[in-house]
């Protein structure tokens, strides 16, 4: 119920994502190394079933995600086995004197170590108050986690259902400003589990009452059977395709509900998958599955390679988008380059991209959709391309928005390109963009900011200070802080030798 098992050694929020083809995007396929807490490495090729592929492409919400222990294993949330919780919880509860050596048959199971104190103290808190409620409720998220925050805004996935007390989930949608997602803690929120959500299953770390958290088998039972569980068993199931990960052994009201909803239907409406990096588990088992509905993977791998065919798709959209324009404007030669560009752009990862829409399009958020505001990127990318070209260069694109451009391996300059959505006015962008690069902090500022979009001419009409409070943010030789140069995307294609004065 609380951890498990692992994900590919070092895996981590920016890591680089190996975008497939496009010709071959309904059949992604990666090797992935696992490392399981033993330390044994295990290495295969994993293809996604083409049914939970195309789900994702759609991205009409069609995909509800349920995750159990083994998902907050993995690093950074790094939590312990729930074995290890159990056996840890009941070595204190004997000491203590709650309860005496034997009265639970099995100490390395929650469930009965719950059941033992309940039957003798007639509660559970003694065995709550003992569980690390600080590690629960400061989890941080590994990367599974926060491409799942991302495919939610995405509206790659309805809803993620999960079993676990800790709050890495609800981390990782604060950290990628997931604002219009319900997170419904228990029965009490159960208003708002028509929209997309995340759902608490056996509530959570901050409720406050410990009688609420379902632990013991005879909770479950009665949760399940008509209640509140049932109801969030069929808000799930009621998605086309399911995916349980982290989940080795079976939970009543997830197995009967799938039973009760697959039952009438015909083969093939209903996609039921479970991940786990084990040949075998008792909750496959248990759900009567296919060979094939199984995917031996890990966590953070199997995330990783859906958001990889979902990567391969935005890059088949903004090359579209980005040729439509060339077309419209007769910019002859660019959109051949463009291709490869992109792909090079969408290799960086789902969150990394997010989060570099976010900074191009100048939006407050942390991470930012794709949207209808795919032109906005892709004339931007053009702009790059002939920054490329014309400089002998080559662009690595950072999560933090900035460009590095590289000349024969070495930093030739770093650039920063924005968007001003064609309604923003020199003045007001460029008040903006300083602001953001002054208080970016020592992370390494861009010299350049790459601009299109904007309405009139530099300088031609006045804007507010770009700091209210310190007014103009100039070079600063003691914060670090120096004034990027402001240059046109449309100035560089009307005059490639401008680049020669972004390039050291």
């Amino acid at each position: 119920m609380l951890a498990s098992r692992c994900c590919p050694d070092g895996a981590g929020e920016g890591r680089p994502t190996v975008v497939g083809d496009a010709n071959s995007r309904d059949h992604v396929a990666a090797a992935d190394t696992q490392t399981e807490p033993s330390g044994a490495n295990m290495c295969h090729m994993l293809i996604l079933p083409a049914e939970l592929l195309k789900a994702v492409a759609a991205r009409e919400q069609r995909i509800a995600l349920v995750v159990g222990a083994g998902c907050s294993l993995e690093h950074p949330t790094g939590l312990k086995l729930a074995s290890v919780y159990a056996a840890d919880t009941h070595s204190q509860l004997v000491r203590d004197g709650v309860l005496a050596e034997g009265e639970c048959a099995t100490p390395t199971d929650l469930s009965a170590v719950a059941t033992a104190v309940k039957n003798k103290s007639g509660h559970q808190s003694a065995l709550v108050s003992r569980l690390p409620h600080s590690e629960f409720r400061m989890a941080q998220p590994n990367t599974g986690y926060l491409i799942a925050a991302a495919l939610l805004r995405e509206r790659v996935l309805d809803v993620v259902l999960t079993l676990n007390f800790d709050l890495a989930l609800s981390a990782s949608l604060g950290r990628l400003s997931a604002f219009e997602v319900n997170v419904v803690p228990g029965p009490h929120a159960a208003d708002q589990l028509a929209s997309t959500a995340v759902i608490y299953l056996h509530r959570n770390v901050d409720e406050p009452d410990p009688e609420r958290w379902i632990l013991t088998a005879e909770a479950l039972a009665r949760e399940w059977q008509g209640g509140w569980e049932e109801v969030v068993g069929r808000r799930v199931m009621a998605c086309p395709v399911v995916v349980f990960a982290g989940l080795g052994s079976p939970a009543a009201v997830l197995t009967a509900t799938i039973a009760r909803v697959r039952a009438p239907l015909k083969a093939g409406q209903h996609h039921v998958f479970v991940v786990d990096p084990a040949a075998t588990t008792e909750f496959e088992a248990a759900l009567h599955l296919e060979p094939a509905a199984h995917l031996q993977t890990g966590w953070c791998a199997f995330m990783e390679q859906i958001a990889a065919r979902l990567l391969v798709e935005f890059s088949s959209e903004l090359t579209a988008a980005g040729v439509n324009l060339c077309t419209e404007h007769g910019w002859s030669g660019e959109a051949e380059h463009l291709p490869e560009l992109s792909d090079r752009l969408h290799a960086s990862g789902l969150v990394p991209l997010g989060k570099l829409r976010a900074r191009w399009l100048l939006e407050e958020e942390q991470y930012t959709p794709d949207d209808a505001r795919k032109p906005l990127i892709a004339d931007l990318l053009l702009g790059i391309g002939l920054i490329e070209r014309a400089g002998g260069v080559k662009a690595i694109f950072r999560e933090d928005g900035v460009v590095e451009l590289l000349r024969n391996g070495s930093l030739a300059s770093r650039v920063l390109p924005v968007s001003g959505k064609g309604t923003l006015r020199w003045s007001a962008l460029e008040s903006r963009v300083l602001l953001a690069t002054s208080r970016a902090g020592k992370t390494e500022p861009p010299e350049y900011v790459i601009v299109s979009g904007v309405v009139g001419k530099p300088g031609s009409v006045a804007g507010p200070p770009e700091d209210v409070v310190m007014g103009a943010a100039g070079n600063d030789i003691i914060d670090g802080f120096v004034r990027p140069k402001f240059i046109a995307v449309d100035d560089i294609r009307s005059d490639p030798a401008a680049v020669s004065s972004l390039i050291a």
